[in-house]
């Protein structure tokens, strides 16, 4: 029997948020691909998202799942019409406190698609990749959680769901009561329609919040200046529009005349939150929380604010129990799916410093070709300079979420994944594969609860004396458990807890993870989110240690609208 489930509930007519300030009208002479008037359209004063906030140990909320008005939301002058959560290009932040629940109502009301229109859409998959699933509509979603450990089943974080258009569904997330806090995020996740939808903008911030009274005083006061950034590579075409898996795909080089509108050709821009280079003002020796988190599709940035260290103090949400000092003019590296918590303590010189994603090369970078340099914001230190102290790392150390725990000597098995990215010649179509085969939702690979395993990641090509794809760089990422993982720190090799982690060409990585609380299904993928919809994509299941199978929540029908 399929893991993947059709959700058809009765609807309500619910909104939570208008659409996002923009322009008067449509304007579709600012979608062209050209180059962006950033001073004109851009390099307003930060933002926040809106929040929606946990009450009572409650989060309520309903998230619409809709297209944007194209007269009221813009890009750099381009009025759009992109799927989104309630019509604005930002998810709001959605804050609880860990214990809390999450009811979340989502409703899907974006237009049913024709038939027609769904095999169009699927056409454009198969003609590309090496499918093993069938039609599935770009208006078609679901929720996931990215980072929190919860249940995968039911109504809880399971993507394995797929919410048809014009029904609705209520998710109820049970965040456990010793849950670390973090930041985390939330995005829609149905397969075949995840890298649309995210390519859109349909991405949030999910918070968990620190317990005012165990942490730092100077920790508790950078909170107060908090700084949400979902950094985003939302895509659209000279319509304002995505509807094409294929503009998602890797850069030609050079650019091709007509423009394909893939990213970099495309000369669009990296936002936050919405917005082309916000201006963020801080007073000198202020100091804030920023929360990092990289939303794009496929966006490898290299993070440095000029003249001022960042004081990294959490990865993927979880605290590193110390302050991890980048000095000025090193980068903090975000891929896909990654989030980065930093304090940044403002210069005591006042003036404008710009926040930059640093210059890559080809080999660097998840688009495999070079990337320029790019300022994605502005700090403007001005006013009375603030007398505000860094928390120290012994200070942050009772903060680490799972103390003197080494996964590695607990390992008693290992799991392979092997991300292969092949060719077919004639035909080229690609082989989007995990293990040698594309997603099957009725493939699944069994783990034991409270067993700890090693993860040996890999990526393949084609053989090179064929002229085949060679090796490429995916991004591993898998619900539920968080794995331990040892990286290049600002002082040397260190062991950090993630969920998301990159996989270079040529070298295996090794990560350790254990299964907790939870039993069911849920996905491992490659979070370059066009490599999952095409068949980078694995169901892993949690069985009891008898090796029963577990017992599966139901999930209801309903009606539709």
């Amino acid at each position: 029997m399929s893991h993947l489930r059709t959700i058809q509930a009765f609807a309500l007519a619910v909104s939570f948020v208008a659409a996002g300030a923009g322009i008067a009208k449509a304007d579709r002479a600012g979608c062209e691909y050209r180059d962006i008037d950033v001073a004109r359209y851009g390099e307003k004063p930060f933002r926040n998202p809106p929040e929606i906030v946990s009450a009572n140990g409650v989060l309520k909320t309903a998230l619409d799942v809709q297209y944007t008005d194209s007269n009221t939301v813009s890009i750099g002058g381009c009025g759009v019409t992109l799927r989104t959560y309630g019509g604005r290009l930002a998810g709001p932040t959605l804050r609880a406190k860990p214990g809390d629940v999450l009811n979340i109502l989502l409703s899907n009301k974006l237009p049913v698609e024709t038939p027609d229109q769904v095999n169009q859409q699927f056409e454009q998959e198969r003609s590309n990749a090496h499918l093993s699933v069938v039609p599935a509509s770009f208006n078609t979603t679901n929720l996931h959680t990215h980072g929190l450990h919860v249940s995968p089943v039911g109504n809880s974080d399971n993507v394995l769901l797929a919410l048809l258009p014009q029904t609705q569904f209520p998710f109820e997330i049970r965040v456990p009561a010793n849950h670390a806090p973090g930041s985390f995020w939330y995005h829609a996740h149905t397969h075949g329609s995840t890298s649309i939808q995210v390519g859109s903008g349909m991405a949030g911030a999910l918070i968990l919040d620190d317990d005012a009274s165990k942490i730092p005083p100077a920790l508790r006061e950078a909170n107060k200046g908090e700084k949400v950034m979902l950094f985003q590579t939302i895509l659209y075409d000279t319509n304002g529009e995505l509807n094409q898996i294929s503009a998602l795909f890797p850069d030609p080089s050079p650019c091709p005349t007509p423009n394909p509108g893939t990213w970099t050709c495309s000369k669009r821009q990296i936002t936050i939150n919405g917005d082309l280079r916000p201006v963020i003002t801080m007073r000198p020796g202020e100091v804030q929380r920023w929360r990092l988190i990289d939303t794009g599709f496929r966006a490898s940035l290299a993070i440095r604010l000029e003249g001022h260290p960042l004081h990294e103090i959490a990865l993927d949400g979880l605290y590193l129990g110390r302050v991890d000092t980048w000095p000025a003019g090193q980068t903090i590296e975000l891929q896909p799916g990654y989030r980065s918590d930093v304090l940044v303590q403002a210069s005591k010189t006042p003036g404008r410093y710009r926040l930059i994603n640093g210059a890559l090369t080809a080999a660097q970078s998840l688009r495999a070709v070079a990337q320029a340099e790019e300022v994605l914001a502005i700090v403007d230190v001005q006013g009375e300079p603030v007398d505000m102290a860094l928390p120290t790392s012994a200070e942050m150390a009772p903060l680490a979420p799972f103390p003197n725990v080494d996964l590695k000597a607990k390992a008693v098995g290992v799991q392979q994944v092997v991300f292969k990215l092949g060719q077919d010649r004639p035909g080229n179509r690609n082989y989007f594969q995990i293990n040698y085969e594309a997603f099957d939702p009725n493939h699944t690979r069994k783990v034991v609860l409270n067993t700890v395993d090693q993860w040996s990641l890999s990526t393949i090509g084609d053989p090179t004396e064929n002229n085949g794809i060679p090796p490429l760089p995916h991004v591993f990422h898998i619900h539920v458990n968080p794995f331990q993982f040892e990286r290049q720190g600002p002082s040397g090799p260190e062991t950090v807890w993630k969920d998301t982690v990159l996989v270079p060409p040529r070298k295996q990585i090794n990560v350790y993870t254990q299964y907790t609380d939870y039993i069911g299904a849920f996905v491992l993928h490659c979070h370059i989110l066009d490599h999952e919809d095409l068949g980078m994509m694995e169901v892993v299941e949690v069985v009891s240690p008898e090796g029963s199978q577990p017992l599966r929540a139901f999930v209801g029908g309903g009606h539709r609208h």
